[in-house]
């Protein structure tokens, strides 16, 4: 999950049940001490940063598992398949679905789909 992606999921108020070891976030663009490469392509959660970190974790912009993005989607979403080089994330709203390079992008983007609000 790209940068951009992380970001707007917690813009949007993505529900974010606990930060685990293992899982990725990107460091907010103000936070100190981080590599270019931290900021560009994300941290990878260790004890260390659960540890040492966890207000900088806080602050910027976790990615969600795919499990996580499936479990958000709750009862509405059905099904997550690739053709070819395309993922489809579906709604049991056959009217909702999204397309993207990879199964948590196109989940992320449904969820984004069932959670917009209506005007």
């Amino acid at each position: 999950m790209n940068r951009k992606l992380a970001k707007e999921l917690t813009a949007a108020g993505f529900p974010i049940q606990f930060y685990q070891v293992g899982h990725r976030f990107y460091p907010h663009e103000t936070s100190s001490g981080w590599s270019e490469a931290a900021q560009e392509h994300g941290v990878t959660i260790t004890p260390y940063e659960l540890q040492n970190h966890l207000h900088d974790i806080e602050d910027g912009y976790y990615c969600p598992t795919l499990p996580d993005l499936i479990e958000a989607g709750g009862d509405r979403f059905a099904r997550l398949f690739v053709e070819t080089t395309f993922w489809t994330a579906e709604s049991r709203d056959s009217e909702k679905y999204a397309l993207a390079d990879s199964p948590e992008e196109a989940v992320a983007k449904l969820w984004f789909a069932l959670h917009r609000k209506k005007s």
